[in-house]
């Protein structure tokens, strides 16, 4: 028996190869280690950063708050719940380039009325043809066109889901950064109020010391203005500290307020314990979603390459119909009007003005701008890695010597004091000491929270956070 028309279009589009380039995943060139790291201090039997850690990496804070902030805001958050999603849509296209591939079986029922309206050629041709049955096309993939979406698809599908770990790896940087901010603010505010009640001190000795005629009038002007000076900062402080507040309640999916009685308790700006050793940049890089979501947009503009140039090749498909069909709507449900067709159809692009010919170049154009736009990610990465690792460093030690002078400062203080009272020295003196005290224990705060800003940073150039929440 020979084989069926269909059997044989079928077996060719089983066969058939998909035209275009097959993508390959690209290898960027990337260092073998980071310079800046070469300057990072590792204690004794330091290990690498673990992987599964690096996913909860502000839990190395140990401060509850902050993990029960991360909580909220990795659940409630909108910016994850908009890239969550956009891999509704992404599964939901991809299902329907999916289904492109199989035939698609229809209910068709129709009316016609036909008339000769030329009696002269042949008179007297009127009739009514009703139907009612199952219509199916089926377009042949022989060349791979609808192959190459579906590859485009799936690769569109899993830049999505990367794009949605790299939301949640910024979420978590952001809620860190500003809840270190807030407490950095609330530490401020702490030192500023400690410096003024000291410095209040300071104008009652000098009003005493003025009184019993040991001191001046102008010890008191002086000690006064320097008093209304630091209390003018508080204000601007209070304001800072509600600003990182409302953005945190932002960012965690609360209203304004909610966050006011869990956070206004002062507590202390979160320190790491110090890092492990780096992983190698070619690992690094593999660990980052939005390198992931670029080579993927990468892979789906090279399918969608093999879809432009398959628009040139013919398109083949079957159809068939398998239902009723009568010229009298009352015999339509007889078994004479049973009736049953099958039909082959090639089109074959002929003339098109050069339709074609620009969607592949635009396939091309397209290509070769995700290719551009992930080497560039890679470059961007390395240096985001580099620079936040080198920042974090030096801020550290920055944070160590700023801490010994605030002590040596401290001490300075209160000597100053003592030294004024017994009258060795001027009051001026006095406030000087003050004033550096002040600056230095302002500097030191605002260092800390340099040094885990920094941190944090590293911790988003390294992919920290991302897959924390499964799509």
């Amino acid at each position: 028996m020979k084989p069926s028309l269909a059997w044989c279009l079928l077996t060719a589009g089983m066969a058939g190869c998909a035209v275009g380039p097959d993508y390959e995943e690209a290898a960027p060139s990337v260092p073998d280690r980071w310079l800046a790291a070469e300057a990072m201090p590792l204690e004794a039997g330091a290990r690498m950063i673990d992987a599964e850690a690096l996913k909860r990496w502000w839990q190395s804070f140990g401060d509850a708050e902050l993990d029960r902030l991360m909580d909220q805001a990795l659940a409630g958050n909108l910016d994850v719940k908009i890239a969550l999603s956009r891999i509704e849509q992404a599964r939901a296209e991809r299902r329907g380039t999916r289904a492109e591939l199989f035939p698609k079986v229809d209910i068709a029922a129709g009316a016609q009325r036909n008339e000769n309206p030329f009696p002269g050629f042949a008179p007297g041709i009127r009739f009514n043809l009703f139907e009612l049955g199952f219509d199916a096309l089926w377009e042949i993939d022989l060349f791979g066109r609808q192959r190459r979406l579906l590859e485009a698809a799936t690769a569109d599908l899993e830049g999505a889901e990367d794009l949605y770990r790299q939301a949640q790896v910024a979420l978590t940087s952001e809620i860190a950064r500003t809840y270190v901010e807030f407490r950095s603010v609330q530490n401020q505010l702490k030192i500023t109020r400690s410096n003024l009640e000291s410095q209040r001190r300071t104008l009652g000795l000098t009003e005493r010391l003025d009184a019993e005629g040991v001191g001046t009038k102008h010890d008191v002007v002086r000690a006064r203005a320097q008093t209304a000076q630091t209390e003018a900062q508080i204000p601007a402080l209070e304001a800072q500290r509600v600003s990182a507040l409302r953005r945190l309640e932002v960012l965690a999916g609360q209203r304004p307020g909610a966050l006011d009685g869990p956070l206004n308790p002062e507590g202390k700006v979160p320190s790491a314990a110090p890092l492990g050793i780096l992983a190698a940049p070619a690992e690094t890089l593999r660990r980052r979603p939005d390198l992931r979501a670029a080579e993927r947009r990468l892979a789906a503009a090279t399918a969608m390459q093999g879809a432009a140039i398959a628009e040139l090749f013919p398109k083949i498909s079957l159809s068939a119909f398998l239902g009723f069909r009568n010229t009298d709507i009352e015999q339509l449900f007889r078994s004479a009007a049973f009736s049953y067709g099958t039909a082959a159809n090639l089109l074959q692009p002929l003339l098109n003005f050069g339709r074609i010919r620009a969607g592949i170049d635009l396939a091309d154009a397209k290509q070769k701008e995700a290719c551009l736009a992930y080497e560039k990610a890679v470059l961007e990465a390395l240096q985001e890695t580099e620079t936040a690792t080198s920042r974090y460093l030096k801020e550290e030690i920055r944070r160590r010597t700023l801490a010994r002078s605030v002590a040596d400062l401290k001490e300075s203080v209160r000597l100053s004091n003592l030294r004024y009272q017994e009258g060795v020295i001027s009051f001026l003196d006095v406030l000087d000491a003050q004033r550096a005290l002040y600056a230095a224990e302002i500097e030191l705060a605002r260092s800390e929270a340099e040094a885990a800003t920094h941190l944090i940073a590293l911790y988003k150039a390294l992919g920290g956070g991302a897959g924390t929440q499964s799509a």
